[in-house]
């Protein structure tokens, strides 16, 4: 007679994350980063694979790379023909994923084998909406360093701070975007990407950092390369910015969900920033429109008025900005 063992505990699978992978002209990396994808130590996996349009050989990478790794049988793949808004490549995707956190990854860059493991256990032990980490910045030349500066010791020269962190997204670049890993729910929330940007990042983050708390860790998360002909290196583009004009959008979207003086001082500072980078690369026509909206806040700082006069001379420096951001 066969014994009847009752109440037995059940085994709980971890949580399943999803990892969006969108790829354009990268086929010089886009295998590298689907391999970081499998190679790492959580299993519990769904990938979505998507090429936007790429005018390479990115295609036939991938499918060299599928071909390969047929074992891994959670793959969802999109070959566009036709380049798209990424935001809105991304929100399709971001529609069809099951898992209870996602990340976006970039073609050109690589998760570290633990990024997913470390990223899980801290939000599912903190009960986060985000969470980021340190990561390794790798340049054309092989030349690398960290994201957050490390002592001989691998400890942070810097203090990093975690939970609310709405203000520090809006006055500077604190997060390295390529480390976050989101609760699914809280980006569906917020309806994914504004399909109406030109590029996600800061948004996303200022949005999220109003409403969620964000963890950080020290490990070294991802391998972002760092290439002078992608996509965020042409931020400051000379006189023909394509980012610009979407970050002036994010800081009067900031404007409405600012609560307090130090917020707007941060928004302040954050948008003389834009307006020096601007300036500086002859974007002359957005950097108008963001003295304009300077001049519609609670102060105008010193800079301010050299900014104006800038901008009233029309003084073009954005040769030695180039030479000045390459070196």
């Amino acid at each position: 007679m066969i014994p009847i063992v009752k109440n037995l505990p059940l085994i709980q699978q971890p949580p399943l994350v999803s990892v969006i992978c969108t790829c354009f002209n990268h086929e010089n990396y886009i295998f590298e980063a689907l391999n970081s994808v499998v190679n790492q130590t959580y299993t519990n996996i769904e990938l979505f694979i998507i090429d936007n349009g790429s005018k390479d050989n990115s295609v036939e990478v991938i499918q060299n790379w599928l071909w390969l790794h047929d074992y891994f049988t959670s793959v969802n793949i999109h070959y566009h023909t036709v380049t798209r808004n990424y935001c809105q490549v991304f929100n399709e995707a971001l529609r069809k994923c099951t898992g209870t956190f996602v990340v976006d990854l970039a073609a050109d860059d690589m998760l570290c084998s633990t990024h997913l493991e470390t990223a899980v256990s801290h939000l599912e032990e903190r009960h986060a909406g985000v969470y980021f980490s340190n990561a390794k910045l790798v340049d054309e030349k092989g030349r690398s360093r960290t994201f957050y500066p490390l002592d001989k010791n691998g400890s942070l020269k810097v203090s990093v701070p975690e939970g609310d962190m709405y203000q520090h997204l809006v006055e500077r670049y604190i997060v390295c975007s390529a480390t976050l890993v989101f609760r699914t729910f809280t980006l569906l929330k917020e309806n994914g990407y504004d399909e109406s940007l030109s590029y996600e990042d800061f948004d996303i983050m200022v949005r999220l950092g109003r409403k969620y708390k964000f963890i950080f860790s020290n490990s070294i998360g991802v391998e972002k390369r760092l290439l002078r002909n992608s996509f965020s290196a042409g931020q400051y583009r000379s006189k023909n910015s394509i980012m610009l004009p979407s970050t002036y959008e994010v800081l009067k979207k900031i404007r409405t969900m600012n609560c307090t003086p130090r917020e707007n001082k941060a928004l302040i500072n954050r948008s003389l920033h834009e307006t020096k980078h601007a300036l500086a690369s002859a974007n002359f026509e957005i950097a108008g429109k963001l003295l304009s909206f300077v001049d519609g806040l609670d102060e105008r700082p010193r800079r301010f008025w050299l900014y104006w006069g800038w901008w009233r001379l029309k003084l073009n420096i954005s040769w030695l900005y180039l030479a000045y951001t390459r070196h």
